[in-house]
C-alpha cells in the first residue's frame, strides 16, 4: 500500500474561500436587489427623505442612514436599488472583518466559518435587499470587536484609535451601540488582559475619539429638543411590572428567523459551555459580546416588547463563537444549519424576486406594505384632477407617517404640484413628517384639502360590534377618529375609497376625504 505523504497535502486557502464567497454572492444578492419588483417601505423612503437635507442627526435616528443614501443616489440616481444599495456592498465587508477577527483569535478555518454563519444566516438575505439602520451598526460592531481583540492581545494605540472611530461611528449609526459598552466594562472585569489594555492611556483615547465623533450628533440634539434621544427612549416604550413572559418568547421565537434554527440551538449550547467552564477567555469575551445586546433586550421585551432586529449586534460575536464551539463538538450539525439558513434566505430572495411565488407560499402579508405605491401614487393623482365640486385641491394631507414618506418617494408632489403634508391627530410631535410638514390652517383657505386616512376607528370590526366599539372610546372620555377629524374642519365630504389590490388576498384601503375650511381644534386632551 502506499504511503501518503503528509507534506504534499496543502493547506486549505480559507482566506481565497472567504473572497469567493463575499464576492460571489455578493453580486448575486446586488443583481437580485437590481431586479426586485418591491417597492420601498415607508421607513426607506423616510430614510431616503432625510438624505435630501444632509443633517448632524434626524428626528428618530442618528446621521448615518441618511448619509450613506444620499452618497449612493448622488452616484446612482433615485431608483429604489440605488437608495438599497450600501446593504449589499457593506455586508461583505462585515463577514470579511469577522473573518479576519476569527483568524487573529482562532485560526483560519474558524474565520472562514464564521463569515459563512454571519453572511449566511436569514437576517442578512433579508438586510441585503433593503436599506435600514442596522448595516451600517454591524459593520461598525464588528470592526470595534476587532479592534478591541487586537488591542488586548497587542496594546498598540492603533487599535484604541480604531475602537473610539468603531464606537463613535456606531453611534452615530443607531444608539444601539450602547450595548457594546457594558460587554467592555464586564470584559475588563472578567479579563485582565483587557483591565491592562483598557485602563490607562489608551482607554481614555478610546474614549474621547468616541466622544468627539459623536459630539455634533448631541450639538444636533440639544438645538432639537433631544428629538432622537427622546424618540429612542420612547420606542422603548418600558412599563414595568406586569411582566410581559409572551412578548419575551415571541422575541426568542422571532431569533429563529434572524440567526437560523439550529445554529440558534448550537448558540445556546456554546453560550451555556463557554460561560459555565470559563476554559478558553477568548470565547468567554465572546460570549459576553453576545449576551449584552440579548439579555438588555429580552429584559426590554419582558418589560414592554422588543422587534426581532433589535439584537442583532450579537450576533456578529455569537458567528465567531459558533463557528469555534460548534465546530469543535457539533461540526455535521453546524454545516447542517448553515444549509439549512441558505434555504430560508434562498426561499426569502425567491419571494422578493417573485411576488406570486410570495403568494403561494402564504408570504403576501410579509410584502404588502412594499407593493403598489407606484398605482396608490397614480390613483391620488386623478383623485387631485378631478377636484372636487368644481374646485380645485389646494393641498394634500395623511396621517399616517409610512404612507406620507412613500408617496413623497413616488412623486406625489411632483405630479400633482400641490404640497404634501401630515394632518395631526394631537398636539404632540411624535415624529419627523410631523415636525417638517404639517397642515397649516393656511393651506385650506382658498379651496378644498384631499384628505387620506389611514387610520380608523372601528372600522374593521363586526358590524354588530361597531356601536360597542365607539361606545368604548366614548367610555374613555375620547373622541372617536373620526369626530376627531371632523371637528378640524368646516365641511368635510367623504370621497369614493381608494382600494388596491395588492396581490395574494391583501387590499390597500385608505378612505378620501374633501375638506374644507381647516381650523385645527386644541387637541391637548386627545
Amino acid at each position: 500500500m502506499a504511503m501518503i505523504d503528509n507534506n504534499k497535502i496543502k493547506p486549505i486557502n480559507y482566506h481565497k474561500y472567504v473572497i469567493f464567497m463575499v464576492l460571489g454572492l455578493g453580486a448575486l444578492r446586488l443583481l437580485g436587489l437590481y431586479f426586485s419588483p418591491t417597492n420601498l417601505h415607508g421607513d426607506e423612503a423616510q430614510y431616503w427623505a432625510w438624505s435630501r437635507n444632509f443633517d448632524w442627526g434626524y428626528y428618530s435616528k442618528p446621521p448615518m442612514i441618511a448619509w450613506l443614501i444620499a452618497a449612493t443616489t448622488s452616484i446612482f440616481g433615485n431608483a429604489e436599488w440605488a437608495v438599497r444599495i450600501s446593504s449589499p456592498l457593506i455586508h461583505p465587508v462585515i463577514a470579511y472583518v469577522l473573518f479576519r477577527t476569527g483568524r487573529f483569535i482562532y485560526d483560519d478555518r474558524a474565520g472562514f466559518w464564521a463569515a459563512a454563519l454571519y453572511f449566511l444566516m436569514p437576517a442578512v438575505w433579508l438586510s441585503s435587499g433593503i436599506v435600514s439602520t442596522d448595516v451600517a451598526l454591524l459593520l461598525c460592531w464588528a470592526l470595534g470587536l476587532n479592534a478591541f481583540m487586537h488591542l488586548r492581545e497587542t496594546p498598540k494605540f492603533k487599535w484604541a484609535i480604531i475602537l473610539g472611530l468603531a464606537i463613535g461611528f456606531g453611534m452615530l449609526s443607531k444608539y444601539a451601540m450602547l450595548f457594546f459598552l457594558p460587554a467592555l466594562i464586564v470584559s475588563m472585569m472578567v479579563d485582565q488582559q483587557s483591565r491592562q489594555a483598557l485602563l490607562g492611556l489608551k482607554g481614555l483615547l478610546v474614549a474621547l475619539i468616541a466622544l468627539a465623533v459623536l459630539t455634533p450628533n448631541i450639538i444636533w440634539n440639544t438645538q432639537n429638543d433631544f428629538a432622537t434621544i427622546t424618540h429612542t427612549a420612547a420606542n422603548a416604550n418600558l412599563q414595568g411590572v406586569p411582566f410581559h413572559p409572551l412578548e419575551l418568547l415571541e422575541f426568542w421565537v422571532s431569533q429563529i428567523i434572524v440567526f437560523g434554527p439550529i445554529t440558534l440551538v448550537l448558540l445556546v449550547i456554546a453560550l451555556f459551555t463557554v460561560v459555565r467552564e470559563r476554559t478558553e477567555m477568548k470565547s468567554l469575551l465572546l460570549a459576553i459580546f453576545v449576551l449584552s445586546p440579548l439579555l438588555v433586550i429580552s429584559m426590554e421585551a419582558l418589560l414592554s416588547r422588543a422587534n426581532a432586529n433589535w439584537a442583532v449586534t450579537a450576533y456578529t460575536a455569537a458567528a465567531l463563537l459558533v463557528a469555534r464551539m460548534g465546530l469543535a463538538n457539533f461540526e455535521k450539525t453546524t454545516k447542517i444549519g448553515i444549509w439549512v439558513n441558505i434555504g430560508m434566505g434562498v426561499i426569502l430572495a425567491v419571494a422578493a424576486l417573485a411576488p406570486s411565488f410570495a403568494n403561494m407560499v402564504g408570504q403576501a402579508n410579509a410584502f404588502k406594505r412594499v407593493r403598489g405605491w407606484p398605482e396608490t401614487e397614480a390613483i391620488i393623482v386623478e383623485t387631485v384632477k378631478a377636484g372636487h365640486d368644481g374646485n380645485a385641491f389646494t393641498a394634500i394631507a395623511t396621517d399616517n407617517r409610512l404612507v406620507f414618506y412613500d408617496l413623497l418617494y413616488y412623486g406625489l408632489e411632483r405630479d400633482t404640484g400641490l404640497p404634501l403634508r401630515m394632518w395631526r391627530n394631537t398636539n404632540r410631535i411624535s415624529h419627523h413628517a410631523e415636525a417638517t410638514a404639517s397642515l397649516l390652517a393656511s393651506e385650506s383657505s382658498d379651496g378644498p384639502i384631499l384628505i387620506i386616512n389611514y387610520y380608523r376607528d372601528c372600522e374593521d370590526v363586526p358590524k354588530d360590534e361597531f356601536r360597542a366599539c365607539v361606545q368604548a372610546v366614548h367610555a374613555q372620555d375620547k373622541l372617536t377618529y373620526a369626530e376627531k377629524l371632523t371637528a378640524d374642519f368646516k365641511r368635510l365630504e367623504k370621497l369614493p375609497m381608494l382600494e388596491l389590490d395588492l396581490g395574494g388576498g391583501k387590499t390597500r384601503k385608505l378612505n378620501l376625504w374633501a375638506g374644507y375650511g381647516y381650523t385645527p381644534t386644541n387637541k391637548a386632551e386627545r
